[in-house]
């Protein structure tokens, strides 16, 4: 376990790649959830006559309202929570791939070290018994 902490890229690539690997599987049925719920109709209230309100005319009607009607390229919460897991999920996706890359990194660091301190136990070469040509 010593060896592990010795090359800090390995831990830090498990806990990138475990927060990335959480986010992207997480945001996943959040997107589908708000995906679904923008293909849904709107539910509206009935419509109630406006007849028995004498003063209304037809413009301050409009003017009322047109705050409650949505219109072509209206942004609602819907949208954007469903754009904040999207950047969520593709953040994921990104920290998951540092973090292998990460990994990758320190076990070839590590695999590096171990390989220089086999290397050290073996005939040096300035002793007597090294071959000739190095």
């Amino acid at each position: 376990m010593r060896g592990f902490w010795r090359h800090p890229a390995l831990p830090i690539g498990v806990v990138l790649l475990v927060l990335g690997l959480g986010n992207w599987v997480a945001s996943i049925s959040k997107i589908a959830e708000y995906e679904r719920r923008l293909r849904e109709p709107m539910v509206s209230e009935p419509v109630v006559s406006l007849e028995a309100f004498k003063k209304l005319t037809p413009r301050t009607d409009a003017t009322l309202l047109e705050r409650l009607h949505r219109r072509f390229g209206e942004y609602g919460v819907d949208e954007a929570r469903r754009d904040f897991y999207t950047v969520v999920q593709s953040g994921g996706r990104l920290l998951a791939v540092i973090g292998l890359l990460s990994i990758g990194v320190g076990l070839l660091q590590r695999w590096r070290h171990r390989r220089l301190l086999r290397g050290a136990g073996g005939p040096r070469l300035d002793s007597p018994t090294a071959p000739a040509g190095l």
